[in-house]
């Protein structure tokens, strides 16, 4: 697992370890993992949800093909690398200031990417843009 770079392992026995050092007890830390399983389900699930719909809506747009038709206009605009690059950031910063930003930069991340592709724009160059926008302002 860690070649695997998965790092849940990693992290329930961190929790148990840390739990043993504060408790002293073993079935109090075994309690404990189970406790922060809980509470994380609790924080994160709603998260987890949205993520989960966003990626359902994201397939559906493709199978549909109406992805093609939703950004036909910005992919006149998308012609280059480096506007294909602005453009996506440009519209992840301004989609993020009216909605949750992860579900919407992640939709709009997926429906604009093969165009910035076709237009000479490295897979990694989205996530770049996006991360370059946010960091600036």
């Amino acid at each position: 697992m860690v070649k695997r770079r998965d790092t849940t392992l990693i992290c329930i026995l961190g929790i148990f370890m840390l739990a043993i050092v504060a408790t002293g007890d073993l079935t109090s830390s075994i309690s404990g993992v189970f406790n922060s399983f809980i509470y994380a389900i609790t924080e994160l699930l709603s998260t987890i949800l949205i993520i989960s719909i966003i990626v359902a809506m994201s397939r559906v747009l493709m199978a549909s093909g109406i992805n093609e038709v939703m950004v036909a206009p910005f992919t006149k605009i998308i012609k280059t690398p480096t506007l294909a690059y602005w453009t996506i950031g440009i519209l992840m910063m301004f989609i993020s200031w009216f909605f949750w930003h992860s579900p919407a930069v992640a939709l709009l991340g997926a429906v604009l990417l093969p165009f910035a592709i076709r237009a000479g724009l490295p897979a990694l160059g989205v996530p770049n843009a996006n991360k370059r926008i946010f960091l600036n302002t």
